[in-house]
C-alpha cells in the first residue's frame, strides 16, 4: 500500500513540476509574441495590420532564404511542439478537442496582437503554430506506456524530433516545388499576338555578335521587319517567366545612328524588366534575359531607340515562356475563386 502511495505522490509531484515548467515556457512564448524582437516599438503604430488570406504553410528549406525569414518560420513551427506534447499529458483530451482548443487559443493571441498593435493578425501564423502543436500531439500519442518515466519521456522527445524533421522535409519540398518547379516551355512565336505586329524569321538566319557566330535554335525576330518596334502577347497569367537572348549583330553596327538601344518588357503600364544594348563597335555582346511573368496577362515588348527602325538592329532570339507546374495551376485557381 505504501508503495502505491509513494508512486501516486511521485506522479503528483511530477505533474506539479510539469505545470510549473509549462507556465514558464508559456510566459516565454508570450514575451516573444508581444515584446520580443522590438515588438514593443510597434505599439506606437495606430494602424491595424492583418492577413486573412492563407498563402500556404510557411515552412521552407533554408537554402536561398534570408536568415530572419528562415528563423521566424522554423521558430513558429518548433516553438509550439511542446504544447502538443505536454498539454494532452496533463489534461486528457481527444485529438479533435485539442486541435480546436489550440486553434481558438492561438487565434485569440493573434487578435490581441492586432488590437494592441504589438504585431499583426496573420492566418499563416495560426496554420504553422497549429501544425507544430499537432506534431507534438502525435509524438506523445505514439507512446502508449511509461509516459511518466524517463524512458517514456525520451521516446516522446525522439518521436517529436523525427516527426518535426519529416514535416519540414515534406512541407519544404512541396513549397520548393510550388515556387521553383517548372511546367512545360513554349516558344514565343507559337503564342497568339494581340495584333500580329511582329514577324519571325522562318529560316533562322545565322549572324555574328562580337565576331562570334550565333545560330538561333527556336526562333528569331525577322531582320526584314517593317511593322513596328512594339508588340503585345496575351499570356493570361499562365506563365512563370520568359527567357531568351538579345544582341546587336556586327553587320548592322554601322547602320544605326543611335548610341544605345533599350528593350523593355511592360505589364499593366509598368516596366517589369529592361535590357540596355550598346551600338559601339567591339562592345556589342550577347545578353540573356529572364523576365518574371507571375500573374502577367498582357505583355508588351518594346524596343526603344532614336533610330527610325530599331527593331532591325536589335535581334531577339530563342525566346520561350515557361508554364506554371500542375501544383501552381491548382493554387492559382483556388486563389481566383477566393477573390
Amino acid at each position: 500500500m505504501s508503495e502505491k502511495k509513494g508512486h501516486f505522490m511521485k506522479q503528483i509531484n511530477l505533474r506539479k513540476i510539469t505545470i510549473v515548467l509549462l507556465a514558464i515556457y508559456t510566459a516565454l512564448i508570450l514575451y516573444f509574441l508581444y515584446l520580443g524582437f522590438n515588438r514593443g516599438l510597434l505599439g506606437t503604430d495606430s494602424s491595424l495590420r492583418y492577413n486573412l488570406i492563407p498563402e500556404g504553410i510557411a515552412l521552407h528549406y533554408p537554402m536561398g532564404k534570408a536568415f530572419q525569414i528562415w528563423f521566424f518560420e522554423y521558430g513558429n513551427f518548433l516553438a509550439f511542439i511542446p504544447f502538443g506534447v505536454v498539454i494532452p499529458l496533463l489534461f486528457r483530451c481527444s485529438t479533435k478537442r485539442f486541435i480546436i482548443g489550440f486553434i481558438l487559443s492561438i487565434t485569440l493571441l493573434e487578435t490581441i496582437q492586432l488590437l494592441t498593435h504589438l504585431g499583426a493578425f496573420d492566418i499563416n501564423d495560426i496554420i504553422i503554430n497549429t501544425l507544430g502543436a499537432a506534431v507534438g500531439f502525435a509524438a506523445q500519442r505514439i507512446v502508449k506506456n511509461n509516459r511518466d518515466n524517463l524512458k517514456g519521456i525520451i521516446r516522446i522527445v525522439l518521436n517529436s524530433i523525427v516527426l518535426a524533421l519529416g514535416t519540414i522535409t515534406i512541407v519544404g519540398g512541396i513549397n520548393h516545388y510550388l515556387e521553383k518547379g517548372q511546367g512545360e516551355t513554349v516558344a514565343l512565336h507559337d503564342l497568339i499576338q494581340e495584333d500580329g505586329s511582329i514577324q519571325w524569321d522562318k529560316n533562322l538566319s545565322t549572324f555574328t555578335v562580337g565576331q562570334n557566330e550565333v545560330t538561333p535554335q527556336i526562333n528569331l525576330i525577322d531582320r526584314e521587319n517593317t511593322k513596328t518596334n512594339e508588340f503585345v502577347y496575351l499570356l493570361k497569367g499562365q506563365y512563370k517567366f520568359m527567357t531568351g537572348y538579345v544582341a546587336i549583330p556586327d553587320d548592322v553596327l554601322n547602320a544605326t545612328s543611335t548610341e544605345s538601344i533599350e528593350i523593355e518588357f511592360i505589364s499593366n503600364g509598368e516596366v517589369i524588366y529592361s535590357i540596355g544594348l550598346t551600338t559601339t563597335s567591339g562592345e556589342n555582346s550577347i545578353e540573356s534575359f529572364e523576365v518574371p511573368l507571375n500573374e502577367v496577362n498582357d505583355l508588351i515588348i518594346k524596343i526603344n531607340s532614336e533610330d527610325a527602325n530599331p527593331i532591325t538592329h536589335a535581334l531577339v532570339w530563342d525566346v520561350k515562356v515557361t508554364e506554371e507546374n500542375a501544383g501552381q495551376k491548382v493554387i492559382n485557381r483556388i486563389r481566383e475563386k477566393v477573390k
